[in-house]
Order: structure tokens, then sequence, then C-alpha cells
């Protein structure tokens, strides 16, 4: 079992969120399409909510707790829709099933980092990687449900 200190683990998730935000960004500029720099724009600004989120904890242990709590409570279903697309590197000429599949893929690498690492530990740090791990999740759907909107608006 890991005896990594819960602050180093918020430190490592908030640079995470960062390099995330910065991803997503910096896709803004490799895609010509003002619809998808718009969702791209909106995944960027999902990684600094998250990355304050992470700060608050960090910054109040209480906080930390009471939010951990709320987010493993929260029901979450890995509906595994982007689980078996084939991701695209993105590009100017990218679609917005496209950016949809990437941002898929990349929120599930993250939940199973913090799925794992919960697995690695126990008490107070498995709770908070567990928390973590649902809180990709949720962002795997909500990005996983505008593939859907396309995907039957086109039929």
């Amino acid at each position: 079992m890991s005896t990594t200190p819960i602050e180093e683990i918020l430190q490592e998730a908030i640079q995470g969120e960062i390099e995330s935000y910065q991803l997503y960004t910096d896709a803004v500029q490799r895609v010509k399409a003002k619809h998808i720099q718009e969702m791209l724009r909106t995944l960027a600004q999902e990684e600094l909510g998250h990355k304050a989120s992470l700060e608050r904890m960090l910054a109040n242990p209480g906080q930390m707790r009471r939010q951990v709590w709320w987010l493993r409570q929260a029901p979450i279903q890995d509906y595994q829709i982007g689980d078996h697309l084939v991701v695209k590197p993105l590009g100017p000429d990218s679609t917005f099933q496209d950016v949809c599949i990437f941002a898929s893929r990349k929120e599930q690498q993250s939940y199973e980092l913090y799925r794992d690492l919960a697995g690695q530990n126990e008490g107070e740090v498995r709770e908070l990687f567990e928390a973590m791990a649902k809180d990709e999740l949720r962002h795997k759907n909500l990005v996983e449900s505008w593939y859907e909107e396309v995907v039957y608006k086109e039929f």
C-alpha cells in the first residue's frame, strides 16, 4: 500500500488538470471549425473547474472530506460509448465527433489511473482516489452525451 500524503496527491492531480486544460486550449488552435473550438473551450473550462475543486480540497481538509463523501455517493455509470471508437489525433479538419472520441478516451484514461491508485491505497487516500475517479467518469459521460447528440441528429 502507498503512503503518499494527501497533499502531494492533490498537488499532482492539480498539475494533471492544468495539463488537461492546456491540451484542450492547444487543440483550439489546431481545429478550424468554430463550433468545435467552442466545445474544446468548454472542456478546458471543465478542467479548470476540476482544478479549482482540488485546490479547495487542498486548502481546507474539512472541505475535502465533504466533497470526497459527496462524489463517492453520486451515482455514476460508465456507458462505455467511446471505449471502442477509433481515436484520431486532433487537427485542422477534426470533426465534432473526433473531438468527443478524443476527449472521451482522455477522460477514460484519467478515470483508470485514479481507479487503479484507489486500489493500491486504503483509508482516506483510497476514498480520495475513488472520488477523483468518479469525477473523471462524470466528465467522460458528459463528452459521450455530446457524441450521442451528434450521432443521433445525423440519422
